[in-house]
């Protein structure tokens, strides 16, 4: 059992899960997380058939916003080769790092 001196100030109601990795290859961090409402990339060539007639405001919980400048599908390869697509990925120029709703998968 977790102790409340143990959490590291983080209320379980507010923070389910949140984990990052980052790639050696070219830098790029990725935040798995049960609380961001959709996926979301900065990385305009991970997107396939990007939708950018939609246009919507990112709200994060400090109140701060940017732009999702459209969405589109993500191509994930599995280790034995098999292709998989994250769906309905916002695209949002402005962010430093990835965001994968683990809700979503």
């Amino acid at each position: 059992m977790v102790q409340e001196e143990e959490r590291d100030g983080f209320d379980s109601d507010q923070v389910l899960l949140m984990t990052t990795t980052t790639s050696e290859k070219d830098k790029t961090s990725l935040y798995l997380d049960t609380k961001c409402s959709n996926h979301m990339t900065w990385n305009r060539i991970w997107l396939i058939d990007l939708n950018p007639s939609v246009i919507n405001n990112v709200k994060f919980v400090n109140n701060n916003s940017i732009v999702a400048e459209g969405f589109g599908k993500v191509m994930i390869m599995h280790k034995d080769g098999k292709v998989a697509y994250l769906n309905d990925v916002l695209y949002v120029p402005n962010m430093k790092n990835n965001l994968l709703n683990l809700g979503q998968l």
